[in-house]
């Protein structure tokens, strides 16, 4: 859950007629400057769909990770967003800093554990050989840029950015070489 409005890309039961087009245009882009031996998504249904297109265009076969997901909200998941901090402010990072990134909400999961998840996923990935892309939502990928940039969780999150069907590059060696590349469009 974060601050500001619905996902434009993706429909009630899926990727919207533009998120599909987005989709398509972001794997041939990809397809056509890297050799894709991989691709690996969040098991969450908008990005299964985002995926589905640039695994065909490589060739592949499209694979899950969980590690992946978005942030896990437990009692909250569902809960819009617009007045979530209103009425939870122990969540809010911007009021809270820290200890709202260490909050975990019941049955759910704390910012902390997602980026340690993530991060997980990631290191995962760039052990395999080949060029992997892998496909997952907003907060994830701030996490990883801001760990590259070395940021804290708390500024990943609030001072970060990334657009649907945008490109995050990392190296073979770790490094970020581009970042919310939205140049296929």
């Amino acid at each position: 859950m974060e601050r500001g409005g619905s996902d434009p890309g993706v429909g009630r039961l899926g990727l919207s007629d533009a998120g599909r087009e987005e989709a398509a245009a972001v794997a041939d882009a990809l397809v056509e400057r890297h050799a894709v031996d991989a691709v690996v998504a969040s098991d969450l249904a908008r990005t299964v769909a985002t995926a589905e297109p640039i695994a065909a265009a490589a060739g592949v076969e499209l694979e899950t990770d969980p590690q992946l997901r978005e942030r896990d909200f437990g009692v909250f998941q569902g809960l819009s967003s617009g007045s979530f901090f209103e009425r939870f402010p122990a969540f809010d990072l911007l009021e809270n800093g820290r200890a709202a990134a260490e909050r975990e909400p019941e049955s759910g999961e704390s910012w902390l554990s997602v980026r340690d998840r993530v991060l997980d996923a990631v290191a995962d990935l760039r052990a395999r050989e080949g060029t992997v892309v892998a496909v997952t939502h907003v907060n994830p990928i701030r996490l990883v840029v801001g760990e590259r940039r070395d940021l804290s969780v708390v500024r990943s999150l609030t001072e970060l950015s990334a657009d649907n069907c945008s490109v995050t590059e990392i190296d073979d060696a770790g490094a970020l070489v581009g970042t919310n590349d939205r140049s296929y469009k």
